[in-house]
């Protein structure tokens, strides 16, 4: 083996060179290498602006912080490759890389270790200056190498030392250099698969009616058919989701949609409401998965320049489904009775499942690496890791971190609780007109069932001219925002829409509750869900957006937060809708979530003008501001 000595602008050209899996700079920033800071030759330039990239970008950084709930203690923020967000001193594993062609991966075609073995500094020869451009060692590490080292030892050295895994250039197993079409085919599946899981949360509340004459119920155990089934997303997001990163997506997937299609398909053979209520849960539980999953897979198989577009499908996707569950669940309980409600359901989502079986591939990079390292290791009989994962990720770190730091930044963060309320109240408003569009459709205006639900077209049309407003106005106000900091806007710069949101919610709310009597005409009534739609996808994309921004490596465990409460609210809230429309009318009931969405536009405010210096006394926004000046270089 040859061991010449490289020069300090040699190692820095072949570190800039490197190309590492996970690296959220060098895909959602344009970077002129990978890692900002020591090796860095220009500084990174823009940033990726893409509105509907929030919880995509917060499931790739989420592996810039450690394991703690809490942030740790500060620390030497000069970053390594393999070594960002770990809390260490030294890089585990030097830079030797091992370099695998899928093509000839049977044949064990194995680099014999003869390059950038000299970047090691176990491997260097002069004296201990040769540290003073980069290598973090100690003094007796110094004194121990004063000496050049014999061939003897530098053999054991190397032998002792792992194999570092990485993705090849265009490596054809890497996820992101699958094949447009295979890409396109998988991210339609889930987005089908997502339009189902979301037509079966509010599709169900159109067989209250019937449930309760058939079980002889009251109308409160009726309407928790509906809540569980959220309160299982919100058990989901805390225990499901952390999984991935453990086990990799497509066995998740597989099995927790099985469970969805299964859990379904068994209400419609239960005899009494407590199973009803059990499926209900179990595959509201199984379905949070592919919802709450679905981004980091985009994240995954397309890089940051393609997934605003598809991520805005899949948002789409989402919301839609909850606006066509309850009219064509309308339709078919009138004609077939609400036992028809999961036949539907499953007769859509089986093929889904078995086209996810057959199709989808297992996207998650640092599984795919995993199982090469150990085959390299199988192989070669010489240890292979991967790079950037020191420490394989168990079940108990990842349920510590998924289910109980979301908690945690409740606590310390202000703006994560208030914003996750007010989005809560947003949530809850909309599974309470679940049940409110029938109390003043049907009962009180005497509309059939089905087109009693049609007044739901309204809010679809809202939500698809925010979406149109999002891509067409705001991203192009964000981009001279960015341009105009250098490539670096501030987090508050994304609350602009919220605040336009926050506005149009209520007068949606509002002008809904006022013309909502039998004496006003239908249309005036149905035409203000455009402004509750509309309103409320800003505010959630927009306050998502923010969150992210904010709280960076963090913004993980902050959108599991804002979800919990969310679905909480979407439980809770359906619950009381009917005592109080009997309680306090058709006008004043519709009214109260009106005035709570306005409780929080002072929030708003307070977070755009001054959101900035309340993060900077926080824990986690002190902590997210260190990652922040990493990125941008300082």
């Amino acid at each position: 083996m040859s061991f010449q000595p490289i020069n300090t602008d040699q190692r820095k050209s072949r570190f800039n060179r490197l190309t590492i899996w996970p690296s959220v700079y060098g895909e959602d920033i344009e970077l002129s290498a990978p890692w900002p800071g020591r090796y860095m030759i220009e500084p990174p330039n823009k940033r990726w602006t893409n509105a509907y990239d929030a919880e995509a970008r917060a499931s790739r950084m989420s592996f810039l912080v450690g394991d703690g709930l809490l942030p740790g203690p500060p620390q030497d923020r000069r970053i390594w490759p393999g070594q960002i967000g770990q809390n260490r001193t030294t890089w585990r594993g030097g830079n030797r890389t091992t370099w695998i062609d899928e093509v000839h991966q049977q044949d064990a075609q194995v680099w014999d270790g003869q390059f950038d073995v000299e970047k090691r500094a176990s491997f260097l020869t002069r004296s201990p200056n040769r540290w003073s451009d980069g290598f973090e060692i100690g003094e007796k590490e110094k004194e121990r190498y004063r000496e050049p080292l014999t061939q003897a030892q530098i053999a054991q050295a190397d032998s002792a030392l792992p194999f570092l895994v990485r993705w090849m250039e265009n490596d054809p197993a890497n996820p992101l250099m699958f094949p447009v079409a295979k890409k396109w085919i998988n991210a339609m599946i889930l987005a089908f698969a997502v339009f189902m899981v979301s037509v079966a949360a509010s599709g169900f509340s159109q067989g209250t009616t019937d449930i309760k004459s058939e079980f002889n119920v009251g109308q409160t155990a009726a309407l928790l058919i509906t809540s569980v089934y959220v309160l299982g997303f919100a058990v989901g997001a805390l225990v499901l989701s952390p999984l991935s990163e453990v086990y990799g997506r497509r066995d998740l997937y597989v099995w927790t949609f099985l469970g969805f299609v299964v859990f379904t398909g068994a209400i419609s053979l239960a005899q009494s409401v407590t199973v009803i209520l059990l499926f209900r849960f179990l595959g509201g539980l199984a379905g949070s998965f592919t919802q709450a999953v679905a981004p980091a897979v985009i994240a995954d198989i397309f890089t940051a320049q393609e997934r605003g577009f598809v991520l805005s499908i899949f948002t789409l996707a989402g919301l839609m489904g909850q606006m066509m569950g309850p009219i064509t669940c309308g339709f078919l309980d009138a004609a077939f009775g609400w036992r028809s409600l999961p036949v539907l359901i499953i007769g859509a989502s089986f093929p889904i499942w078995v086209a996810l079986t057959f199709t989808f591939p297992e996207t998650y990079a640092p599984t795919l690496l995993k199982r090469r390292a150990e085959k390299l290791t199988a192989i070669t009989g010489k240890l292979h890791i991967v790079d950037g994962m020191q420490e394989a990720k168990t079940i108990a770190t990842q349920l510590r971190v998924g289910a109980l730091r979301p908690w945690v930044i409740l606590i310390y963060e202000p703006i994560v609780t208030l914003l996750s309320l007010f989005l809560s109240v947003v949530q809850g408003t909309l599974f309470l007109l679940f049940a409110a569009y029938p109390i003043v459709f049907q009962q009180v205006r005497g509309w059939p069932q089905g087109v009693a639900s049609l007044p739901f077209l309204a809010i679809a049309l809202g939500i698809v001219l925010s979406l149109v407003y999002v891509a067409a106005v705001d991203q192009q106000r964000y981009a001279k925002v960015v341009e105009k900091n250098n490539g670096f806007a501030p987090p508050e710069a994304r609350l602009p829409p919220a605040m336009l949101g926050s506005v149009a919610l209520p007068i949606g709310l509002f002008w809904f509750a006022w013309t909502n009597d039998p004496s006003v005409y239908w249309l005036v009534s149905v035409s203000a869900g455009v402004f509750f739609g509309f309103g409320m996808v800003l505010l959630y994309m927009s306050l998502t957006n923010y969150l992210v921004d904010a709280y960076l490596g963090y913004a993980a465990s902050a959108l599991a937060a804002s979800t919990v409460l969310r679905s909480i609210a979407g439980a809770v809230f359906p619950l009381f809708t009917n005592s109080m429309y009997d309680s306090l009318g058709i006008h004043w009931a519709s009214s109260v979530p009106g005035f709570l969405s306005v409780l929080f536009i002072p929030s708003l405010i307070a977070f755009y003008k001054y959101g900035h210096i309340i993060r900077s006394k926080t824990r986690f926004g002190q902590e997210a501001a260190k990652i922040a000046a990493v990125m941008e270089g300082k």
